[in-house]
């Protein structure tokens, strides 16, 4: 018997985290359902559950026959937008209790909103040039190159262009209007620095910066291209930077959103030199990183299973909400490696390092061997994730320089496909 006993949880899909939420929920007694297309031997959240029905989470109908002949008190889902998306629409059909509104999500997740919002509450962004669902036969005269063109509403990079001149911006929007499922697309001001992502959690109201990281870009492929992060590293180098210049009206935003129970991230640029910060975009969601695995080993909160708490529970969550952005003087993150396109072959010394490195907490092994690995910028490209909990950035290192020996992937024809950290950027943001 647990808290939960004799309540019944939904989850859309095998995203990134719902694993860990079937395994909490379980843990205090819930029943806990799993709903994709995929056969369990493809969605690996189906072998946690007490039951899993083969339907797509784009079905609301037959979802809602789920939801009703089994007496479901609430639906989530890991980190996918799409689910998430899904869980708010079938939780707002079947009356059942969700921790935000769509009207609340888009005025995050929409990049032309969130602007609007930060500009609002006095949080820095970079200037936003145009925005709408087709481009103006003439260009802005404002624009100042490079620029960024954007969809306001796509996630993991995609659709996302870095433009030098007007040449390549012109040959860009095409791509920008294609990934974007409202249409519509953002021309706003290149800002250079350091790119970071911070995660708020949103507990009875309140907001606490929970942890804000450093991004190690690596590019794929030649030219200007966006880049997908090698590492994302916690404490950032400028956290007390951040916490004096920022948090504040970033708190005041999130506050603003009326989310009683909820995480919200956002992502930035910080320039070393003038020392300014810019948020480009957020989500109300957790991000792809899941930091909320070392931030429960470290603070010994998880606003990931909070959520589910506040939707499992009869009464309101109360109290303080003990969050620490300087991790408690650890260094963590997660560190991977970066897909080049090809078939694997082989995968070398992974569970065998792993066993090796205690402070390496969990890992992601998203391409067998046999899978085809994407040709883009994007996220897709992670291929393996090593998530690290370590005494100081110094022992970090270490630990990078031992996986970079002993794991690699290699495709058919024996050469390698990964992409891998010099743990010698972790101490310096150049």
């Amino acid at each position: 018997m647990g808290k939960f006993s004799g309540k019944t949880m939904l989850i859309l899909g095998t995203s990134t985290g719902a694993i860990d939420l079937i395994l909490h929920a379980r843990s205090h007694g819930a029943r806990v359902l799993v709903a994709d297309y995929y056969n369990q031997d493809k969605s690996p959240a189906k072998s946690y559950a007490d039951e899993s029905f083969l339907v797509s989470t784009a079905d609301l109908d037959a979802l809602e026959r789920i939801v009703n002949d089994h007496s479901v008190d609430c639906v989530y889902s890991g980190i996918s937008e799409f689910n998430l998306i899904q869980s708010m629409r079938l939780s707002k059909r079947c009356g059942l209790p969700f921790y935000c509104t769509e009207e609340q999500w888009n005025d995050i997740a929409d990049k032309e909103l969130f602007r609007k919002k930060c500009i609002e509450h006095g949080v820095p962004c970079p200037q936003t040039y145009y925005s709408g669902t087709s481009m103006p036969e003439s260009l802005p005269d404002e624009i100042s190159y490079p620029a960024v063109i954007k969809p306001v509403d796509a996630s993991s990079s995609a659709g996302v262009h870095i433009c030098p001149d007007k040449e390549t911006l012109l040959a860009s929007i095409s791509d920008a209007f294609n990934a974007s499922t409202s249409g519509k697309i953002i021309l706003e001001q290149f800002v250079k620095g350091h790119e970071f992502t911070a995660h708020y959690t949103l507990f009875d109201g309140k907001a606490t910066l929970s942890c804000i990281d450093n991004r190690y870009p690596t590019a794929v492929h030649d030219g200007v291209v966006t880049t997908i992060p090698a590492a994302r590293i916690y404490p950032s180098l400028f956290v007390d930077e951040y916490i004096e210049s920022v948090n504040e009206s970033m708190i005041r935003l999130c506050e603003s959103t009326g989310v009683r129970y909820g995480v919200l991230f956002i992502q930035g640029m910080f320039d070393p030199e003038t020392k300014d910060f810019a948020i480009f975009e957020g989500g109300l969601r957790g991000a792809g990183e899941c930091p909320y695995r070392y931030i429960e080993r470290i603070n010994g909160v998880n606003y990931a299973t909070m959520i589910v708490d506040s939707l499992l529970s009869d009464s309101y969550l109360t109290g303080t909400w003990p969050d620490d952005p300087h991790m408690k003087g650890k260094s963590c993150g997660v560190v991977s490696f970066i897909a080049k396109h090809g078939v694997v072959g082989d995968i070398r010394g992974l569970e065998e390092t792993v066993e090796h490195l205690p402070r390496v907490i969990d890992f992601e092994s998203r391409y067998p061997v046999g899978s085809t690995t994407p040709d883009g910028n994007t996220l897709h490209q992670l291929m393996i994730r090593f998530f690290l909990i370590c005494d100081d950035r110094e022992q970090m290192a270490e630990d990078v320089r031992y996986i970079n020996d002993h794991v690699n992937v290699f495709d058919v024809e024996g050469r390698s496909l990964a992409l891998k950290l010099d743990p010698e950027r972790l101490f310096d943001l150049d």
